[in-house]
């Protein structure tokens, strides 16, 4: 504890930094705004999921998570001609309020371990460019390429990933500009 209470500003400010940015790049009006297409006639395909009694969840079609299901005739053919995908089904009413603090929490619990990391690495006496260089590249690394693995297994666009990857880069360099700003002398 002795090791991150000095650290305890910096945590909560570059966190709530990083929400502030992160959710003013979420705005639909921003580089975010393509990361999702609509469906053809939107309405009469909720009202088919809904017909059909799907549960909020996460679905894969075919279904494949099984090896039999990969060997199978049915399965192979679906792969190959399509439609291939996953569906994310939220339980509704979908309220912003509970996804903002659970976000604002993450950026907490990411602001928190790139504390230890510089804690653990730096003299308290660093100074402002390598406080910066280090914490920043340590935010980069966790806001940047985290997600990468799942937008790969899970179909993100190019585009998506990139602009990702650049919010990545600014929330790490605000993270690496608010810990070296308030680095312990």
């Amino acid at each position: 504890m002795d090791l991150l209470f000095p650290l305890w500003l910096p945590i909560l400010l570059s966190a709530a930094a990083v929400w502030i940015v992160s959710t003013i790049f979420g705005m639909p009006f921003l580089h975010h705004k393509n990361d999702w297409i609509g469906l053809p006639d939107e309405y009469a395909f909720m009202e088919s999921i809904r017909k059909s009694g799907i549960q909020p969840g996460n679905y894969l079609f075919p279904d494949f998570r099984t090896r039999e299901a990969m060997e199978s005739e049915k399965v192979g053919t679906a792969l190959k001609e399509g439609p291939v995908g996953h569906l994310s089904l939220w339980r509704p009413p979908l309220t912003m309020g509970g996804k903002l603090a659970a976000t604002f929490i993450v950026y907490l619990v990411v602001s928190t371990l790139i504390a230890y990391l510089a804690a653990v690495a730096l003299p308290r006496a660093a100074g402002f460019a390598r406080v910066f260089q280090f914490v920043g590249a340590a935010g980069i690394l966790a806001y940047s390429f985290s997600f990468i693995p799942s937008a790969i297994w899970f179909g993100a666009y190019k585009r998506t990933i990139v602009a990702s990857i650049i919010d990545g880069i600014v929330f790490g360099a605000i993270t690496g500009a608010i810990f070296a700003w308030r680095w312990p002398a």
